[in-house]
């Protein structure tokens, strides 16, 4: 009696990174991705992804094929489960409607597990000729950001049905076993990403694929010519070809390297797209075999090994059976992988960054593509899930002219030229905005949720309408007690991410706009946070844009003004809107007592340096002026000093402009707002001919001092200086247009 796979089908995430991201990000060639790894793209799991619903948009395909009354036993391979007493499997049973006359349970054993699961399943199925196992092996590889691993993380899940009279591939009898107490690659339960050692795991992968090849010839008594294909479990491509090859060499053959990596070529095609899938692995290689292999497999033997770290290694073998075509789910597999969404590295790394709650709260996750099954979110400390029906549309309420509605803001940053701090007592400013940009992006959802992917502040997650006014309303106390003394400025956002919270829901409020459906914003920026190039206010700008358009509101830039100031003293206490004021319009401007004058982009180099984000806000630092020099006469200079700058810069005249900047950096001084650190960085500068100056608050603690405005002509030489200091010096132009909509 034959038994063994009568129908497999895999899925995995629908984003994915390519490599040449990652290589750009690490200043790392390519090509040590694409050859040395043989890696080229990798899967990467939204927050709404997770190993059951993977496992259970895999289980869905096969379930086409049989019964589900058939099924009394399930079987989860997993490395990455998430509770310590109930299986994963059970989840899934739940969302395919399985009967409740079933076993379920959970193996671990590092990317062993799927076979110890099928080597189970052959042998149950045996016994009980009329019932069916079906088999789940689900996975998010993930190792630490900047490691030599991160290249080879991935995500996806297999499913099979184990019968007898298997239509796809009768499982052999024979097989050869290995188990080693090595630490090559593991994962405490107090650690979020596994810990790997490459080298060592690679030459353990390669000893135990000689051990249990040599004991299934014993067992067997077929030679390497009885074997027609080959799968192996891939950790990385490269080390598949490398064992393929090994294999070869073991039983005297003169094939060549090229020729060898020929022979796997048809089993890798999937791994090199979506990365190591851990225990669904070696089951992916076989999809891929069967997917690309032109050749009729009708009774061909597939060799089959399987590796798991710690380690256990089994090789085994199975025959191809009659009409297995199909039962083949080729189509399926392309399209998936053929529609996946490309994320940018902010996107990866957003995704990356992302955590659940770990102590039970109530949380919903924003809804992005994840199949027909999704992790919807986390109340009392269990995991929620929900089906998401394919022909589920956007209800009309989300579409415009026939088109999902989606709105793209974005508004520049700033950098201020001359009157930082001597704006608040009532001198002017030059400031100009730059080709830095604050973005924001809203589309509908079919959830009422309102979800907030904020990529610059790694922040993911989703609420209801009533829970952010709850925040808003929670805010505007807080800026109170502020106002009364009561509290300092630091103490009224608890987090950055209100402060988007908050423009959203103002605007909504203010206007008493209705958000009928859900929505996703999402934000991102390339402008320093916390820095003194305005982040904050071209965020909060970028916000109001989007919100104003997706609720239909033309509103006047003085209104966008009003609304913006609010929200940003939340975060700066008494603010002169400076910010605001030129990322709202654009250019380069004279600013006193609130009244702008128009002036032209200046046309000369100029550099920003970023020293690192000061230690203390902008509000306290604001504070500490106000407490020591609110009365001092040392405003008047200020003034003197940004009306004679603001004539060298309408003369184009360079040398006196320097001069003028340096004057402007020792008034800074005088008012302790430029640590000791970043002085002797100006002095350098200086010395060398140049100018600099810091274009923010400053700090009144610490090292850093955000960002510095230099002026020279002598780039070389400047840069020469930065770098000694480990700075990065950074062109930056003049932007003309404010705040709009694209």
């Amino acid at each position: 009696m034959k038994v063994g796979i009568d129908a497999i089908s895999f899925y995995t995430s629908r984003y994915y990174l390519d490599l040449k991201s990652l290589a750009e990000k690490r200043d790392i060639d390519v090509n040590k991705f694409y050859v040395g790894l043989g890696q080229e793209k990798m899967s990467v799991s939204p927050p709404d992804e997770d190993i059951v619903t993977l496992g259970a948009n895999a289980a869905k395909r096969v379930l086409r094929h049989v019964e589900a009354s058939e099924i009394d036993t399930l079987l989860f391979a997993t490395e990455s489960g998430f509770d310590l007493a109930k299986s994963a499997g059970v989840y899934v049973h739940k969302l395919l409607g399985l009967p409740q006359r079933c076993r379920v349970f959970e193996l671990k054993q590092a990317c062993y597990a799927g076979t110890g699961a099928l080597q189970l399943a052959t042998s149950w199925a045996s016994c009980h000729p009329d019932k069916k196992v079906l088999i789940i092996a689900s996975d998010i590889s993930k190792y630490a950001l900047e490691t030599a691993a991160e290249s080879s993380q991935g995500a996806g899940a297999i499913a099979m049905i184990i019968s007898t009279n298997p239509r796809l591939l009768a499982i052999e009898p024979h097989y050869g076993l290995y188990t080693d107490d090595v630490m090559d690659f593991f994962r405490p339960n107090y650690a979020s990403s596994a810990i790997v050692e490459g080298r060592y795991s690679t030459m353990v992968y390669l000893r135990a694929l000689e051990n249990t090849w040599k004991q299934y010839q014993t067992e067997s008594g077929l030679s390497a010519d009885a074997i027609d294909y080959c799968c192996y479990h891939s950790p990385v491509p490269r080390l598949v070809e490398k064992g393929h090859h090994r294999w070869r060499k073991l039983n005297d053959s003169t094939v060549s390297e090229e020729q060898s990596q020929a022979e796997v070529a048809d089993a890798l095609q999937y791994a090199r797209q979506i990365g190591n899938s851990y225990s669904a692995a070696l089951y992916v290689c076989l999809n891929s075999l069967f997917d690309h292999c032109k050749d009729d497999l009708t009774n061909k033997r597939i060799g089959l090994y399987s590796y798991g770290s710690g380690c256990v290694a089994e090789y085994f073998s199975g025959v191809v059976q009659p009409g297995y075509r199909k039962m083949l789910d080729s189509a399926f597999h392309k399209k998936l992988l053929k529609a996946r969404k490309e994320l940018t590295y902010d996107e990866y790394e957003a995704f990356y960054n992302f955590q659940l709650p770990e102590d039970g709260s109530e949380y919903h996750t924003g809804r992005l593509e994840a199949g027909e099954f999704r992790l919807s979110g986390i109340k009392d400390h269990q995991r929620q899930y929900e089906i998401v029906s394919v022909k589920k549309k956007l209800k009309k309420s989300c579409v415009i002219d026939g088109e999902s509605f989606v709105v793209k803001a974005v508004s520049p940053g700033k950098i201020i030229l001359s009157g930082e701090h001597s704006v608040l007592y009532g001198g002017p400013a030059l400031a100009m905005a730059v080709d830095r940009f604050a973005e924001t992006t809203i589309s509908p959802q079919i959830s009422k949720m309102i979800s907030f992917n904020l990529l610059q502040l790694r922040f993911n997650d989703s609420f209801t309408i009533k829970t952010l006014r709850e925040v808003k309303n929670r805010l505007l106390g807080q800026y109170q007690r502020f106002l009364q003394g009561e509290i300092g400025i630091r103490e009224v956002l608890q987090a950055p991410f209100e402060l988007t919270i908050f423009a959203m829901m103002d605007m909504v409020d203010h206007f008493n706009s209705k958000i009928i459906d859900g929505l996703n914003i999402q934000t991102s920026s390339d402008i320093p946070v916390g820095c003194g190039m305005g982040s904050s206010a071209a965020m909060i700008l970028s916000v109001l844009y989007a919100i104003s358009r997706y609720c239909k509101l033309n509103l006047s830039p003085e209104k966008f003004f009003a609304l913006g100031f609010e929200a940003e003293s939340l975060q700066h206490g008494k603010t002169s809107g400076i910010d605001l004021q030129i990322s709202l319009q654009g250019g380069c401007a004279r600013v006193q007592h609130g009244q702008c004058e128009t002036r032209a982009i200046p046309s000369g180099p100029m550099y920003i340096v970023n020293t690192g984000t000061p230690s203390v806000s902008t509000g306290e630092c604001g504070e500490y002026v106000k407490k020591h020099f609110a009365k001092d006469s040392i405003w008047k200079s200020f003034e003197a000093v940004t009306n004679e700058i603001d004539l060298a810069l309408q003369h184009q005249n360079a040398t006196e402009l320097r001069r003028l900047v340096q004057e402007n950096h020792r008034l800074l001084v005088a008012i302790g707002v430029v640590p000791e650190r970043v002085q002797r960085f100006v002095r350098e500068i200086e010395s060398i001919g140049a100018a600099a100056k810091i274009c923010g608050a400053g700090a009144v603690a610490g090292d850093n001092a955000g960002i510095v405005l230099v002026v020279s002509e002598n780039k070389d030489a400047i840069n020469a200086c930065c770098q000694q200091h480990g700075y990065e010096l950074m062109p930056v132009h003049g932007e003309p247009q404010g705040a709009r909509v694209l």
